[in-house]
Parts: C-alpha cells; sequence; structure tokens
C-alpha cells in the first residue's frame, strides 16, 4: 500500500550547470501529477484506510492544480 503521504514535491532544478526550462518544469508537473492519481488508485483498489485514500486524494488534486497553473497562458515570469 502507497504511504499515506508520498514523497511526491514540487522539484526546480537550478544551478550552474542545471536549468530546468518551462516545458521541462510542465513534464515533470504532469509525471507528478500522474504519479499521484496512480498512487491514489492503487490504495483504492487495495480498499486502504480512509484516511489514506483522502491524504493521497488531496495529493493528487493538488499536483494537477499546480500542472495545470503551469500550462495556463499568462505566467508572469
Amino acid at each position: 500500500m502507497p504511504p499515506a503521504f508520498s514523497t511526491i514535491r514540487p522539484t526546480t532544478i537550478n544551478g550552474k550547470d542545471h536549468t530546468m526550462t518551462l516545458e521541462q518544469s510542465i513534464d515533470l508537473a504532469e509525471l507528478q501529477a500522474d504519479m499521484a492519481f496512480e498512487a491514489y488508485l492503487a490504495a483504492f483498489d487495495e480498499d486502504a484506510h480512509p484516511e489514506t485514500l483522502d491524504s493521497l486524494e488531496t495529493e493528487a488534486l493538488i499536483a494537477r492544480i499546480r500542472y495545470d497553473d503551469l500550462r495556463s497562458p499568462g505566467l508572469g515570469h
């Protein structure tokens, strides 16, 4: 069963030799959203504890919102 709080978190790669482009950031956010949703579905299929399901669902929603925000036109960056 997946952990109640997975390790999927926003990731930024910045440094002298590593700079993430906007497209790479969008791709990463999409991957994180997909992974969070898959973790939620797996826990649901395993009949996980309701609190675990709630936390994974919340995490999946936050990851999807982050992805949608990056895709939104008009980012002021």
